[in-house]
């Protein structure tokens, strides 16, 4: 009884008022992800060698780079703004379209910047806590600038043969990768947390701040885990 009462807390966070709904898509996320996704990524992992996993995750983030340039305009980061045109100059050219982080190699890091960041930036609230339909944690927010980010990315005006199979192809290595990415710390939430839907919300949330303060952490308000000793 003590277990259950742990498990499902009367209580509801302030960030999540839609949590009865969040759960349910969460369980269905959980249930795809155990049966379909978590068992592609561990094959991709596994027939596909590290530097090849490596060269796709180069590859992507080099795709996504004309966006994060855009929202560091739009936050007003030239000095970020020009490291990351930098980056994409470099790789596309020297990088063989992007698949060797050759700015790296020259010391311009890369950093992400999204839609959703930009409007945290400029005072927007981030609304209730959502978790989307294979999507996993969101918020609407960053629902809204994933949207807007899709709607007017460079690949939406650009026009060519086999547009629709890249961008289906590009949508299954992202999700591979970043499946792959998780795997250690699915694994270790799964294990370790009497509740897993908490630990992740925590978790995203955290993640979300970090990414917003652009990686300056408040450690005092770093989440605490339900964890069984």
């Amino acid at each position: 009884m003590a277990l259950a009462g742990c498990v499902h807390p009367p209580w509801r966070a302030k960030s999540d008022p839609l949590e009865p709904m969040n759960r349910a898509v969460f369980a269905f996320n959980t249930v795809a992800d155990k049966t379909v996704l978590k068992p592609i990524a561990k094959t991709y992992q596994t027939i596909t060698p590290k530097p090849a996993r490596k060269g796709v995750r180069n590859f992507l983030d080099n795709l996504q780079s004309p966006v994060v340039f855009v929202n560091d305009v739009l936050q007003g980061k030239p000095k970020r703004a020009a490291k990351t045109l930098a980056r994409f100059a470099i790789n596309t050219t020297v990088g063989v379209g992007g698949i060797l982080d050759v700015a790296k190699a020259a010391g311009i890091e890369k950093h992400y910047e999204d839609l959703g960041q930009t409007l945290a930036h400029h005072g927007v609230p981030s609304g209730p806590y959502l978790v989307l339909p294979l999507f996993g944690p969101s918020n609407v927010r960053d629902l809204a600038g994933l949207g807007t980010e899709l709607a007017v990315s460079p690949l939406s005006f650009t026009r060519f043969k086999g547009k629709q199979t890249f961008g289906r192809v590009r949508l299954a290595l992202n999700t591979m990768d970043r499946r792959v990415e998780t795997l250690q710390e699915m694994k270790t939430i799964r294990k370790n947390t009497l509740d897993e839907y908490v630990s992740i919300r925590s978790y995203y949330q955290q993640l979300r701040k970090d990414a917003i303060a652009d990686g300056v952490v408040d450690m005092d308000e770093l989440p605490d885990f339900d964890l069984i000793e």
